[in-house]
């Protein structure tokens, strides 16, 4: 309870009445004013679905939250032996908002964490572009300007795309990189290759050419 005089948390109370003593007269330990307050509900569990995706596959389930609690998007949750990222959220009017109090909540999205990011990979080849899918651990760290490898071919980052914004400078963690944009290196640039992804290389969805 605040103090509406003075903002102070601490009270003493006067005097109770009403069913279950729900209505209070309490006075201020700060500053001594005196006013009514209705005393807060007790919290109860609320049980709320939730979808949960992993890559192409999702499931259902549901998660037990509190009455008094109030969730938003990025939120972690720890459901079904996995740890989970709330990434929306669904109120009792069928709209999705970023934040919610957990009693008007109908339907939870979350994104499984317990698995190795997924990131697409452009590497411009003078117009042609090379794709891949990769996965990386989570907190793997990528660069503008990291020179990197590929089943051979060296390119150089000068792009990242995360869940948020466009980079074409500093450095981003995989777990919220969507894309990485490379320059393919000509075979005669000596720049020293940071990293090798060609294990981590799950599809490819162009062509790859060998440049000489």
């Amino acid at each position: 309870m605040v103090c509406p005089a003075c903002g102070f948390y601490g009270y003493e109370l006067i005097k109770s009445k009403g069913k279950n003593n729900r209505e209070l007269l309490v006075k201020c330990e700060e500053c001594g004013h005196v006013y009514h307050e209705t005393a807060p509900e007790e919290a109860y569990e609320i049980t709320v679905r939730v979808i949960i995706s992993e890559f192409e596959h999702s499931w259902k389930t549901d998660v037990t939250l509190y009455s008094d609690e109030y969730l938003e998007t990025g939120t972690l949750l720890y459901i079904d032996d996995k740890d989970v990222e709330v990434t929306s959220i669904e109120n009792s009017s069928g709209n999705r908002v970023f934040e919610c109090p957990v009693v008007d909540i109908k339907t939870i999205w979350a994104k499984s964490l317990d698995t190795l990011a997924r990131i697409g990979l452009s590497i411009d080849n003078q117009g042609n572009v090379i794709s891949h899918k990769i996965e990386v651990e989570r907190e793997f760290i990528v660069s503008i300007g990291d020179v990197g490898e590929v089943n051979g071919l060296k390119f150089r980052v000068y792009g990242i795309k995360t869940l948020e914004r466009n980079m074409k400078k500093g450095f981003a963690y995989a777990k919220v990189i969507k894309r990485i944009y490379g320059k393919l290196l000509s075979s005669k640039d000596k720049s020293k290759v940071k990293y090798d992804l060609s294990e981590y290389v799950v599809k490819t969805t162009s062509k790859e050419k060998r440049y000489n």
